[in-house]
């Protein structure tokens, strides 16, 4: 082959920034597979499912271990979708579907697994459990488990890829994170993903390169051989010839450079050419998330998820639980400023111990503000433990899913009424997330009861695009950067005056639209720690970064 006939680009769409070259590892998913096949008669179905269920034990027990491992690499939040995958494969192994299967088709428990995963995975928007079953991706990993535990392979694949390889996948769900997210992986290109998706936040969260959206790299990719990715345009390039190589080694060289100053300037304050000092903030869940922006110089947390307080209990917990642990997780902080983001559950979380009505549309149900106005108690423990926290540090009370007004009011009204009970004068400030379109057109109406504001681009992104997030089948509508969103974005900076106007979904992580965001009224930043630096950077030097 010529040499002028190689560099041959596979387009796709960013999952996370950075640049990297490498040798292919190609992960293909087992559930689209030919797999080995016998006839199963009706005297052997029990020994079938007897086979299914040892191997589903196995996996409850892997699950535990991977909830476990990912915790101590990247913290309880992200380790809280093993936990919900442990409830799904319960409730699944109690259907009959997969007796049936073996009993009509006379198949042997792996192809009944294969087929009636599938099926499920297909079905799942409208099953009677269909707050269980809220995400396709998690039917088809816990499928992925079961059909290799089954087999035999004590081994997961990913196990065998070396270090600084490429990986190219079709698909990469939570369960692949635990065994590439402690390697030296330069790099992952998938098919199938969303810039939401579990995996494309971890993938960030680990400062790995990333690019999703890829068609048939599995086809097109052949193992071993030469990619670079350039996670910065969302581009994969195979078979590339020398002077390409070349220059993209050089921009490695140039990005790491960079980035190596960026994190030397960490600790300084993110200040624009005019002079304004905007705050750059991080996004946690826990302790380790804390430590690690203290680290790369955040001005303090823009947003605390505080569902990992909940989902791993088997109860609500109480006031003085929440103070507790939330004073111990924002130690590392000291005296910097954190935003707390009341429990925001609803749609694709949900908490296993309290008994939620079920929804024909969660998305568009009783979500964030409407479930904890809606469950008075459980936003009363919150408030109670963040007022006491707001008498020892700077706390903000975050709102989440702020709609109307309304929202605010009643929280306001109820942070007044516990403040009073509990003799504390001087409320923490209150902050309305705006995520909607609706939101983002009245800034001026809930800004008569909330102090400051942060847009969640994630969902006000979903909700302007009618692109769900996590859905890899319209993941080309789901564009936060698209001009539609940012006119939203510009109204609400306009509306906003001399409020704060923050931001903290994965919008503000993207170097290459920091110019446009503060040139639209933003003025905080929150992003996930490892981030902090080179937004920080962007800031001083609003540019396209990898530039």
């Amino acid at each position: 082959m010529m040499e002028n006939q190689r560099n041959i680009e596979l387009p796709g769409t960013s999952m996370a920034p950075g640049m990297a070259m490498g040798k292919a590892f190609i992960y293909r998913d087992i559930l689209e597979d030919d797999l080995f096949r016998y006839e199963v008669k009706p005297d052997q179905v029990d020994e079938e499912c007897e086979r299914i269920h040892r191997a589903a034990e196995q996996v409850l027990q892997d699950l535990d271990k991977s909830s476990h491992r990912i915790t101590q690499q990247l913290g309880s939040y992200q380790a809280e979708i093993f936990t919900a995958h442990q409830a799904i494969l319960r409730e699944l192994l109690r259907s009959k579907e997969l007796r049936q299967e073996m009993e009509r088709k006379h198949v042997n428990a792996e192809v009944a697994i294969q087929r009636v995963f599938r099926r499920w995975a297909g079905k799942m928007k409208t099953d009677k459990n269909k707050n269980i079953m809220e995400r396709t991706a998690d039917i088809m990993d816990l499928g992925r488990q079961l059909e290799r535990t089954l087999m035999g392979m004590s081994v997961h694949p990913l196990e065998e890829m070396p270090e600084d390889s490429v990986l190219v996948a079709s698909q990469l769900l939570p369960s692949d994170a635990v065994f590439f997210s402690g390697r030296d992986t330069a790099a992952i290109a998938v098919e199938r993903g969303g810039p939401a998706s579990h995996c494309a936040l971890m993938v960030r969260q680990m400062g790995i390169p990333g690019i999703y959206n890829v068609t048939d790299a599995t086809e097109q990719v052949t193992a071993g051989e030469l990619l670079l990715v350039d996670g910065f345009r969302g581009v994969l390039v195979k078979q590339p010839n020398t002077a390409t190589s070349k220059r993209f080694e050089k921009r490695i060289k140039s990005n790491r450079k960079r980035s190596a100053k960026a994190k030397k300037q960490c600790r300084e304050p993110a200040v624009t050419a005019d002079g304004t000092r905007i705050p750059v903030m991080a996004n946690i869940a826990n302790r380790e998330d804390v430590q690690v922006a203290v680290e790369n110089g955040a001005d303090g947390v823009g947003l605390y998820r505080l569902e990992g307080l909940f989902m791993l209990r088997k109860n609500v917990p109480t006031e003085t639980e929440l103070l507790d642990e939330i004073s111990e997780t924002l130690r590392p902080l000291k005296d910097k400023p954190a935003l707390i983001r009341l429990l925001d559950i609803g749609s694709d979380k949900n908490l296993p111990y309290l008994n939620f009505d079920e929804e024909p549309a969660p998305c568009f149900g009783m979500r964030g503000v409407r479930r904890l106005l809606a469950h008075p108690e459980l936003l009363r423990v919150q408030i109670r433990a963040l007022l006491r926290l707001s008498q020892s540090r700077s706390v903000q009370i975050m709102v989440p899913m702020v709609t109307i007004k309304e929202d605010m009011q009643a929280v306001r009204r109820m942070v007044q009424s516990e403040a009073s009970e509990v003799g504390i004068s001087d409320t923490p400030p209150l902050v309305a997330m705006i995520e909607t379109p609706a939101a983002a057109l009245s800034v001026r109406e809930i800004l008569e009861f909330a102090d400051a504001l942060s847009l969640g681009t994630n969902d006000l992104t979903q909700y302007t695009m009618a692109a769900g997030r996590q859905n890899h089948l319209v993941h080309r509508y789901f564009k936060d950067n698209h001009p539609a969103v940012f006119r939203l974005i510009q109204i609400a900076g306009a509306e906003a005056g001399e409020a704060t106007l923050g931001i903290c979904g994965e919008l503000a992580g993207r170097p290459d639209a920091v110019g446009a965001l503060l040139s639209n009224g933003i003025n905080l930043l929150s992003v996930a720690p490892p981030l902090i630096p080179t937004i920080k950077d962007a800031v001083r030097q609003p540019r396209i970064w990898q530039e």
